[in-house]
This record gives structure tokens, sequence and C-alpha cells, in this order.
């Protein structure tokens, strides 16, 4: 008769082993992505030479030098300028959209002032990061990372409480001479001792971002983190003192000279151009403030003046809210920020994921080993009928570590190789050319056309559904693209010009609106643009929004 006691130990044995084994195939890929994410930066420094700089001098005005980008990539759209001010050997960096609608990243010497090239936006470290934020899986990605935080954090307290005395094993070492799967047991054990710390980082941060991601995102729990405010804005009375003609922004490196002078202690990290002209110029940066991100500060400045309007430093934010920001520099060892002691931490979160990618795959090995015997005890002694049975055993959907879950692992690990392969796709060509193609239609002076897409991962799905919403692209074929104040997107024709819609928005080449479709979708609806010049005139147009084969069609 088994005790109450060993019964407990064992179920919560079962549960770790369950979590560790359903689902080995998946999460040792979650695991390697994200050991390897660590060092994604240093990953792109060696391979790619135009990231790689030397130190010759002072570094030049941050401003100037996203200034000078502009200058050199002039017929495309530039955003989020990285000033890599904490990297003494790393060029800075602005995202470039293309003119065919993909995505690269340019490069320029911040001692120098010299442009370096560009690279493609989907690097091999960029690759790494972007599979473990999101697998590549469109709509659930996010979401199965995330639960992987969860089986940590269970597999972390279902681990100690099966493992007896578990505090006594810190100094054991493995048994090597009682045979591989009794070695394996026994390192499995230590290198999981010596790793607690870590996977509670990697628990307890996974399961935060669960829980807002899905619960909080789509399951309707309750909100813990207070929200953040909203960003300031440029106001209508501001924005007609501008005159009828079109206004003349405030360069880059003028905007970081009046921060360094009101500011001299704020580390400018991020420069991120206004994505329409109501809204303000926003850098990003750091006041030297611990375990959040160095671009969680941000100044705020018009951009037609460089008068700063408002400072929000991460110091003013709440207890919740700093313990959300503390989650990624933890996750990703991140938290030292610059020098040597950054390249150290990042070492020490490489080393221990390696270790818990090891026993992920150690766990799958420990139980083969165990039931190895048995199982070959009950195979035909012929020599094909044995291959048959093996076969057999591996592919049952019963049975084994995995049993039916092994289905589960290889249709996620299929749906990451296709996502892969889009993701490819995206990098060189955007989402130009896909869903729904709005053909060029002339709005007052300017001739624009569009697409609508479900998402950038979803862009080969049906972008039109009721109750949704849907990306917008917006291409500006013809006219000076400078001289629109506000362009708008809505569907069905706006009453009045007081509500025409969404804001199209962001850079040039990749101006979109995030569109919202009606419960009640009719077949007649239409897709109307409205836009505002500089004098206060305003220019419709309007589409079939879903596919009439004549103005709007589906993409081939």
């Amino acid at each position: 008769m088994f005790s109450k006691k060993y019964n407990t130990r064992r179920i919560v044995h079962l549960i770790h082993g369950f979590f560790g084994l359903k689902l080995t195939l998946l999460l040792t890929v979650v695991l390697l992505s994200g050991t390897l994410a660590v060092i994604a930066e240093e990953i792109d420094w060696l391979i790619y030479d135009e990231i790689r700089v030397t130190p010759v001098a002072e570094r030049l005005n941050e401003g100037l030098l996203f200034d000078k980008l502009k200058e050199a990539y002039s017929d495309v759209g530039l955003s989020s300028f990285n000033t890599a001010n904490d990297r003494t050997h790393t060029a800075a960096s602005a995202m470039v959209t293309l003119p065919s609608g993909g995505f690269r990243s340019a490069w320029i010497d911040p001692y120098t002032g010299e442009v370096k090239g560009d690279t493609p936006l989907l690097s091999v470290g960029n690759f790494i990061s972007f599979l473990h934020a999101s697998l590549y899986l469109p709509v659930i990605g996010r979401s199965l990372v995330n639960a992987f935080g969860v089986f940590c954090l269970i597999s972390l307290i279902t681990g100690l409480i099966s493992y007896r005395y578990f505090w006594r094993g810190f100094f054991q070492l493995p048994r090597w001479k009682r045979g591989p799967r009794v070695y394996l047991g026994d390192l499995h054990k230590l290198v999981g001792l010596w790793s607690l710390w870590f996977v509670l980082i990697i628990g307890v941060s996974g399961s935060w971002w669960f829980y807002q991601n899905p619960l909080e995102k789509y399951a309707g729990a309750p909100k813990l983190t207070p929200s953040y405010l909203t960003a300031p804005v440029v106001d209508h009375e501001d924005l007609s003192r501008l005159g009828p003609n079109t206004p003349t922004r405030v360069s880059a490196e003028n905007i970081v000279t009046v921060i360094k002078k009101e500011h001299p202690d704020f580390e400018i990290h991020m420069l991120t151009p206004p994505d329409h002209n109501g809204l303000l110029y926003k850098v990003r940066g750091s006041y030297g403030d611990f375990l959040v991100s160095r671009t969680n500060s941000v100044i705020y400045v018009n951009p037609y003046t460089g008068k700063i309007v408002e400072n929000r430093p991460a110091s003013d934010w709440n207890a919740m809210q700093r313990f959300d920001a503390a989650m990624r520099p933890l996750h990703y060892g991140s938290w030292a920020n610059s020098g040597v002691s950054d390249l150290l931490v990042k070492l020490i979160w490489f080393l221990f994921g390696l270790a818990l990618t090891g026993m992920s795959v150690s766990g799958m090995v420990i139980y083969y080993k165990r039931t190895f015997k048995a199982r070959n005890k009950n195979l035909p002694k012929t020599k094909y009928s044995r291959k048959f049975k093996k076969l057999w055993l591996i592919l049952r959907p019963w049975g084994g570590s995995m049993s039916g879950f092994k289905y589960v692992n290889v249709l996620f690990v299929g749906g990451i190789l296709a996502g892969c392969g889009i993701a490819y796709t995206l990098g060189g060509q955007g989402t130009s050319g896909s869903g729904y193609i709005y053909q060029q239609q002339a709005i007052g002076p300017w001739t624009l056309s569009f697409n609508a897409v479900a998402g950038l991962l979803e862009k080969d799905l049906p972008p039109i559904r009721a109750g949704r919403r849907t990306t917008l692209n917006a291409t500006v074929e013809g006219g000076d693209a400078s001289n629109i104040k506000f362009m708008y997107a809505r569907v069905g024709k706006p009453r009045t010009t007081r509500a025409p819609g969404d804001v199209i928005h962001g850079p040039l080449g990749m101006q979109h609106a995030i569109l919202k479709i009606p419960k009640n979708l009719k077949d007649s609806a239409e897709l109307w643009i409205t836009i505002e010049d500089w004098s206060g005139q305003f220019h419709q147009s309007s589409w079939s929004l879903m596919p009439n084969n004549k103005e709007t069609r589906v993409a081939p």
C-alpha cells in the first residue's frame, strides 16, 4: 500500500513530466531561440560589416546623424533611429521602407558620419529574436510563447516537490559509473538546482506576459498594470498658426541640441519622427534608471518649433508599471545596459539558457532510457518485424513520452517553418501586392492607391471581415505628399469632415491606418478616403470595399 505522501509526490512528478515531455520539440525551439536571442545583437555585429565601427573621435550629434541618413536615403521612408549610444563599436541605424514595400536597416558611423550601407531587416539576429517572440505563427504565436513561461514556472515548482530533500543535491556530482540513464538523471537534477534562480526569472516574466496576452488581450482578464499616459499631440490651434502653406519641420540636429541643453543627464537612444502632422517628435532615452528599458523615458518636442512640450521619465511610473517594465531586461539579461558588464550578464543568461535547453532534451532522453529495456523486451525477434514495431511505437497516437501530442508538436513546427518563409518574403516585399488592391485614383492634386491586409503574418488571409480590424496601406503615386496635412480612411461616406475616419499615418512608404470594419457589413460598402491640405480644403474619393474586379480586386 502506497503512502499518501508518496502518492502526492508521484502525482507531482507526473505533472512535471507532462509539461516537460508532451511538447518537448516545441519547448526546445522556444528555449533555444530565446537563448540565442539574448546575444542576437552580438551575432549580427559579428556577421555584418556595416554594423561594426571603430571609435576615432567624439560621437557626432545624434540628430545630425539622422539628418545625414535621411539625406542619403531621401527617396525612401526612415523611422526609429537607434543612436547606439551605449555601444562604442556599433553603428547607429534606422529602419528603411523600400519602394517595393520591403524593409532594411540603414547604418551610419556615429564618429565620422559615414553612411555604412544597409542590411536586411530580418538579419540573422533579428530572425532569431522574432522567432522566439512569435514563432512566426499568426495570431497565436506570441500567446503560445508566453504559455511556456507558465510551463517553466509549473516545472520549477513540481520539480522541487518531487525531488525529496532537494537542498542536499547542490553539491552531489552525477554518478557516471552507474550508466547513462543514472548519469543523465543526476545531471538533470544538478543543472536544475543551480538554474533555479534563472528558471524563476523566465517563469515569472513569461507568466506575466501570458496574463497580458492572451488573458487580458483576448479573454477579458482584469488589467493589472495602470494605463500609461497618452502621448501629447500638436493641437489644432498650433497647426492653424502655421498658415496655409506647407510648413518646414525643425531638423533632428536642432531637436537633439535643445534636449542636451535642457536635459544634460538624459542619454538619447532613439529618435522617432511624428507619424503624421498632428503628433510630436519623440526622443527616447534613459536617465540611468535601473531595470527599465533604455528607451522608456520620453521627451516630446514640437517638430515645427523645436520646443520641448513634455518630459516623461520612467522614474515617474508607479510600482506596477516599473514591475512591468522590468520583465524584459530580466528575461533577456539586458539590464546591465552597456559595456563589459552588459556582455558579461548576457553571457551568463546565454549559458543558463543553454542549460535549460539541455534539460528539456535530457528529460526526453532519460524517459527513453528508463523505458528502453521494457520496450525492447516486447519487440519481435525477426529483423524486419522489430523495425516495423519500432516504427509503429514512434508513430502510434498513444504511448511514449509525447503520445498524441507528437502530432501537435509536428503541426506547430510545420506552421513555424511556413511562417519563416512568409517572414522572409515580408522582409523583401512587405505586404504590397497582397490582400485587396484598391486601384490608382486621383484625389485632388494627388494620385493614390491602397491595399488592405489582415496583418503582416496574415497577409494571405481575407483582409475584410465583419467586426474585425484590417490594415490599410496607402501609396502616394503622384503629387507632393508633404502637402497633405491629414489623410483619413473610413468604411462608408463620412457625414461630416469633422469625423472623416481613422488617420493614415507612418513614414514614407509605410503609411497605413487600422481600419475598423462594421459588424453589419453590406456588399455595397465603400472605402472612403478624405484628404485635408494645409489650406484647409478637403478632397474625397471612394472605392468598393469588397473586390468588384474594377477599382477593387483580389491580389494575384
